[in-house]
Protein backbone atom coordinates (compact mmCIF):
# COMPACT_ATOMS: atom_id res chain seq x y z
CA UNK A 1 0.00 0.00 0.00
CA UNK A 2 2.90 2.35 0.47
CA UNK A 3 3.66 2.11 -3.26
CA UNK A 4 0.26 3.40 -4.39
CA UNK A 5 0.75 7.43 -5.35
CA UNK A 6 -2.53 9.68 -6.05
CA UNK A 7 -1.98 10.59 -10.16
CA UNK A 8 -4.04 13.74 -9.24
CA UNK A 9 -2.22 14.77 -5.94
CA UNK A 10 1.09 15.82 -8.50
CA UNK A 11 -1.81 17.63 -10.13
CA UNK A 12 -2.55 19.73 -7.23
CA UNK A 13 -1.59 23.52 -8.79
CA UNK A 14 -2.97 22.89 -12.10
CA UNK A 15 -6.21 21.25 -10.45
CA UNK A 16 -6.42 24.19 -8.61
CA UNK A 17 -5.83 26.98 -11.35
CA UNK A 18 -7.99 24.72 -13.48
CA UNK A 19 -11.43 25.23 -10.46
CA UNK A 20 -10.76 28.72 -9.92
CA UNK A 21 -10.27 29.52 -13.84
CA UNK A 22 -14.14 27.51 -14.20
CA UNK A 23 -15.65 29.49 -11.39
CA UNK A 24 -14.36 32.70 -13.14
CA UNK A 25 -15.78 31.29 -16.44
CA UNK A 26 -19.18 30.45 -15.26
CA UNK A 27 -19.41 33.81 -13.93
CA UNK A 28 -18.41 35.19 -17.20
CA UNK A 29 -21.47 32.73 -19.18
CA UNK A 30 -23.62 34.26 -16.83
CA UNK A 31 -22.56 37.36 -17.53
CA UNK A 32 -22.47 36.66 -21.51
CA UNK A 33 -25.84 34.94 -21.59
CA UNK A 34 -27.53 37.57 -19.61
CA UNK A 35 -26.71 40.01 -22.97
CA UNK A 36 -28.32 37.84 -25.08
CA UNK A 37 -31.26 39.05 -27.03
CA UNK A 38 -34.31 37.19 -26.25
CA UNK A 39 -36.70 35.74 -23.36
CA UNK A 40 -35.28 34.15 -19.96
CA UNK A 41 -35.48 30.32 -22.52
CA UNK A 42 -32.72 31.86 -24.80
CA UNK A 43 -30.72 33.47 -21.83
CA UNK A 44 -30.53 29.83 -19.93
CA UNK A 45 -29.90 27.73 -23.31
CA UNK A 46 -27.00 30.48 -23.73
CA UNK A 47 -25.57 30.00 -20.44
CA UNK A 48 -26.01 25.94 -20.37
CA UNK A 49 -24.02 26.21 -23.77
CA UNK A 50 -21.58 27.91 -22.70
CA UNK A 51 -20.86 26.53 -18.98
CA UNK A 52 -20.93 23.16 -21.47
CA UNK A 53 -18.19 25.03 -23.80
CA UNK A 54 -15.87 25.79 -21.05
CA UNK A 55 -16.48 22.48 -19.04
CA UNK A 56 -15.46 20.54 -21.57
CA UNK A 57 -12.20 22.69 -22.82
CA UNK A 58 -11.15 22.80 -18.85
CA UNK A 59 -11.66 18.62 -18.31
CA UNK A 60 -9.82 18.03 -22.09
CA UNK A 61 -6.23 20.99 -20.98
CA UNK A 62 -6.63 19.39 -18.15
CA UNK A 63 -6.09 15.72 -19.02
CA UNK A 64 -3.49 17.31 -22.20
CA UNK A 65 -1.45 19.22 -19.03
CA UNK A 66 -1.35 15.42 -17.39
CA UNK A 67 0.11 13.83 -20.62
CA UNK A 68 3.02 16.50 -20.72
CA UNK A 69 4.37 15.42 -17.09
CA UNK A 70 5.05 16.41 -14.03
CA UNK A 71 8.09 19.20 -14.79
CA UNK A 72 5.65 21.68 -16.32
CA UNK A 73 2.90 21.72 -13.91
CA UNK A 74 4.99 22.09 -11.01
CA UNK A 75 4.77 26.07 -9.35
CA UNK A 76 2.36 27.99 -7.14
CA UNK A 77 -0.75 30.06 -7.91
CA UNK A 78 -0.26 32.71 -9.47
CA UNK A 79 -2.76 35.07 -11.13
CA UNK A 80 -1.21 35.08 -14.64
CA UNK A 81 -1.49 31.29 -14.67
CA UNK A 82 -4.97 31.54 -13.60
CA UNK A 83 -5.53 34.52 -16.25
CA UNK A 84 -4.53 31.32 -18.93
CA UNK A 85 -6.86 29.09 -17.15
CA UNK A 86 -9.30 31.42 -17.57
CA UNK A 87 -8.64 32.44 -21.49
CA UNK A 88 -7.95 28.50 -22.21
CA UNK A 89 -11.73 27.07 -21.98
CA UNK A 90 -12.89 29.51 -24.59
CA UNK A 91 -10.32 28.54 -27.09
CA UNK A 92 -9.82 25.01 -26.33
CA UNK A 93 -10.71 23.91 -30.30
CA UNK A 94 -7.14 25.52 -30.90
CA UNK A 95 -5.34 24.59 -27.66
CA UNK A 96 -6.04 20.69 -28.54
CA UNK A 97 -5.54 20.56 -32.23
CA UNK A 98 -1.67 22.05 -31.41
CA UNK A 99 1.29 19.75 -31.00
CA UNK A 100 2.62 20.01 -28.04
CA UNK A 101 6.36 21.92 -27.65
CA UNK A 102 9.68 19.64 -27.59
Amino acid sequence: MDDYEDPLARMGMTLACALLAQIANVMLAALMASAAPGGYRVRAWTFLILVLWTMVGTVLLVIRTARAGPGRQAGRIRPGRVALWIVSPWVWPILVRMRPAG
